[in-house]
């Protein structure tokens, strides 16, 4: 079994591609394998993007919330 990978920019190009593969019996189209991102990686990316909140100590945090110990 040969395996090809086409990058295409546009869209009709690979429409007119896809239809010209379905022609043959032999080629199958599959879709990419989607890699879905881990807790720890959606952390870091908001660490990186800057969508963290940094306190002082728990007792700090508490009165910034509004929550009355």
């Amino acid at each position: 079994m040969t395996q090809i990978t086409l990058t295409i920019n546009d869209p009709k190009e690979a429409s007119l591609i896809k239809q010209l593969l379905k022609k043959f019996d032999s080629v199958t189209i599959s879709k990419p394998a989607r890699k879905r991102k881990t807790g720890l990686d959606e952390a870091l990316d908001d660490v990186a993007a800057g969508r963290v909140t940094e306190y002082s100590s728990v007792d700090d945090m508490f009165n910034k919330l509004g929550i009355e110990l």
